[in-house]
């Protein structure tokens, strides 16, 4: 509710807004003194609403299932405390329960009439005909794991919020005219550099480190000449490859599955359907009666029903593709042909076919092979759930790795030493499983750990143990003497070129121009492209664009080339200020994201009013226990 006035941006504009805004409006949430740890059953209380651990967990869970959706992978509980669901949970039924309090105080309400044309004419719950389709509703109830009660108070509490909430902000249509274009002219305004680029590798002759000076430049950055954590493995893996190879299937069983799978084998014919329904049967006979008389289908569609070439298109579609009551008459037409009124649950329809495409039928011969790779997974699954099960077996009872290997007849795989990224020694990724999962696990576990079944990818198995481990070190000097020497000579360049380039801009401070400076230098002078304050810093490094817009016309800087290998000597070449006709559509959607940011932040501030009003008590302790 809140939250549908808050419209996402992106680029620069966005960007720059977040800056500016983030100083004039906070971010609002449950306050701190809000939050209690009172003894009691209810972790939420707000006013006489209170709410228990186990529907807090509810919509806890709920959240979890439609983030993991929207991340398509199970998200776990470590992540889903990276994300904040916690807090956003709590936010969300201290939200609905603050309005739930002040509307009913109020004395405000939605009637079941209201609350089913609200339903009703959401467009997740429509069929293709623009009418409410229980059957989706339905399922969005499943999938989203809500009772129909409960989605029926959530659309209750949206309707009475509305009523609260919806008034507040019609005062403010558009934000005030001096707050936009001071804020359009500080982030629309452009400017360009002109620099001279003072190389590294420039600097030339570096002298020779002592030792003493690269054991300090290791012992800074240690990162930098360490080796990995290196391990050996030993691993057995089941896979219903592996077991369906081993499996025999007789010529018998292959034409069996065939019989009982023919109609999946097979292709159906599929036939291009456009249909238009109607309310009343007349009224599908006088359509029909007009394209008999020679107009065209889509035209009465348009005419008739106000309805597009691409609302009455449904496609290719198959006899099970169709409701029941017009897979016969659409595959009984021939092409161009035109439906009788056929009567459904949706109306009256009528339905042309403008394409058809045969179906096939395929001989045994022709998918013998698949059928049998078929057959054999699936007896695979079965045998592998056997295996897997004596292998925990075996663990349980005590034995190695190599004990329930050498029992069960299984094929154990021993590494050489590998890192945690699957690479050896050399640097070359070595054979292993491709299992999500299994590097994780085995960099997880630790030499003294009693081996586990754990279920991979792709419906196997496998179990993993550690046999060795080599610990993450620091190289010594011999060893990386040359790299470090390398590093160490390219930091003294680096160095050097930044205290010519500041050298430099004492000359230019001192009155000599860049022109000259860059003459004397043998260096020619560049000129970047125009760049505004966030975004893209174009030929410049981040930090070098910053300092540009910090500096004065006819002032310099010095910072760090955009390659990292050099030292840019800079100054402003020009100041391009900003200008609204030249960029209506940005200064439309700053007036619009600012105006936006007002309006949310009057509906914040009254909910915050509303929080103190009405009390709300977070036993955060408990729900962080669980959560």
């Amino acid at each position: 509710m809140l939250h549908a006035m808050r419209k996402g941006a992106s680029g620069w504009l966005a960007k720059g807004l977040l800056l500016l805004l983030v100083a004039s409006f906070g971010v609002w949430g449950i306050g701190g003194d809000m939050l209690s740890s009172s003894v009691g059953s209810n972790v939420i209380e707000v006013g006489d609403t209170s709410v228990s651990l186990g529907e807090f967990q509810r919509d806890y869970q709920r959240n979890l299932n439609l983030l993991s959706q929207r991340f398509n992978t199970q998200l776990t509980q470590e992540q889903a405390r990276q994300f904040g669901l916690a807090q956003m949970t709590i936010n969300q039924i201290a939200s609905r329960a603050l309005v739930d309090e002040k509307t009913k105080t109020l004395g405000l309400s939605a009637n079941d009439e209201a609350v089913r044309r609200m339903i009703q004419s959401q467009p997740a719950f429509q069929n293709q005909a623009g009418q409410f389709d229980r059957f989706l509703f339905e399922q969005f109830l499943s999938r989203n794991g809500y009772s129909e009660g409960e989605y029926i108070e959530i659309v209750r509490n949206d309707i009475t919020g509305d009523q609260l909430f919806g008034t507040l902000p019609l005062g403010v249509s558009k934000a005030p005219d001096v707050l936009v274009d001071t804020f359009y002219a500080f982030l629309a305004e452009k400017r360009t550099a002109e620099y001279i680029d003072i190389k590294d590798s420039s600097i030339g002759f570096a002298p020779a480190p002592t030792d003493e000076e690269l054991e300090a430049l290791i012992e800074a950055a240690p990162e930098n000449y360490s080796a990995p954590e290196y391990r050996k493995l030993s691993y057995v893996l089941l896979t219903p490859e592996a077991v369906a190879a081993a499996t025999d299937i007789s010529e018998e069983e292959l034409r069996a599955e065939f019989e009982a799978r023919k109609d999946q084998l097979d292709t159906p014919e599929q036939r291009h359907v456009q249909q238009m329904i109607f309310e009343t049967e007349e009224a599908a006979i006088a359509a029909r009666k007009k394209i008999a008389e020679g107009e065209d289908f889509a035209n009465v569609a348009m005419a008739d029903l106000q309805l597009t070439t691409a609302d009455i298109d449904l496609g290719l579609m198959a006899p099970t593709d169709l409701l029941p009551e017009l897979q016969d008459p659409i595959f009984s037409l021939e092409k161009d042909g035109v439906t009788a009124p056929i009567k459904t649950v949706l109306g009256w329809h009528l339905a042309t076919v403008s394409e058809i495409q045969p179906g096939e039928t395929r001989e045994f011969a022709e998918v013998q092979e698949q059928l049998k790779k078929d057959i054999q997974l699936g007896q695979a699954q079965e045998l592998l759930y056997e295996r897997a099960t004596r292998l925990e077996d075996e663990f349980a009872g005590g034995s190695k790795l190599d004990e329930a290997a050498k029992t069960l007849d299984l094929n154990i795989i021993t590494t050489d030493w590998i890192d945690a990224s699957g690479n050896d020694k050399s640097g070359k990724a070595a054979e292993l499983p491709d299992v999500t999962g299994f590097l994780t696990e085995a960099f997880a576990r630790s030499p003294q750990d009693e081996p586990e079944v754990s279920e991979a990818n792709g419906g196997g198995y496998y179990a993993v143990t550690v046999t060795d481990i080599e610990a993450a070190a620091v190289k010594s000097l011999a060893e990386v003497r040359e790299q470090a020497i390398q590093d160490w000579q390219d930091n003294w360049r680096h160095e050097e070129a930044r205290k010519k380039a500041e050298a430099l801009l004492v000359e230019l401070n001192g009155g000599k121009t860049l022109e000259t400076v860059a003459n004397e230098q043998g260096l020619t002078i560049q000129t970047s492209k125009p760049i505004l304050r966030v975004g893209s810093a174009e030929e410049l490094s981040p930090i070098a664009r910053d300092g540009l817009f910090d500096l004065q016309t006819g002032a310099y800087g010095v910072n760090a080339n955009k390659a990292g290998d050099g030292t840019l000597v800079y100054g402003v070449a020009d100041i391009i200020p900003a200008d609204p006709a030249t960029d209506q559509d940005a200064f439309t959607q700053m007036t619009e994201q600012i105006t936006a940011s007002i309006k949310t932040g009057i509906l914040t501030e009254y909910e915050n009013y509303l929080q103190k009003d009405i009390g709300i008590s977070v036993k955060e302790e408990l729900i962080q226990e669980y959560f």
